[in-house]
């Protein structure tokens, strides 16, 4: 079992949004994918061309997900990448900024959790090749 403290609970759970979050499956750890396919079926997981693990996806949804239920919530080798999400990237560790229209949750205007985006500064070189902000 994970350790989810430190989160504030989902304000979207049951989804009402048919857990839009699960149709793209999700990227899995060699041991998440290890485990999970040791337990529940190799069919269940697979390793993309470019190496990265996944759950499969069946019907539009990840197949860990019955009746807009994840069925491993909870579990020891429940993913990283779902365990943070909405509240954290599991990639960097920081705000969760990559996709927001994987949930609608994220609609401007909806308050689910503040996001601040990373700015950074436009530089630029004169003529001479100097830079300045």
């Amino acid at each position: 079992m994970y350790n989810n403290e430190g989160f504030p609970p989902l304000p979207c759970y049951p989804c009402p949004h048919g857990s839009a979050c699960c149709s793209y499956g999700s990227t899995l750890t060699d041991e998440e994918a290890q485990d999970l396919s040791e337990r529940f079926g190799a069919d269940r997981v697979y390793q993309t061309r470019w190496g990265e693990w996944r759950t499969r996806v069946r019907a539009g949804r990840c197949v860990f997900l019955e009746n807009n239920v994840c069925t491993i919530y909870g579990d020891r080798s429940y993913p990283a990448v779902c365990r943070g999400f909405p509240w954290v990237d599991a990639e960097h560790g920081g705000a969760y900024e990559f996709d927001r229209s994987i949930c609608p949750e994220f609609v401007p205007g909806r308050k689910m959790v503040q996001i601040q985006s990373i700015r950074r500064p436009v530089r630029r070189r004169t003529a001479g090749g100097e830079q300045v902000s």
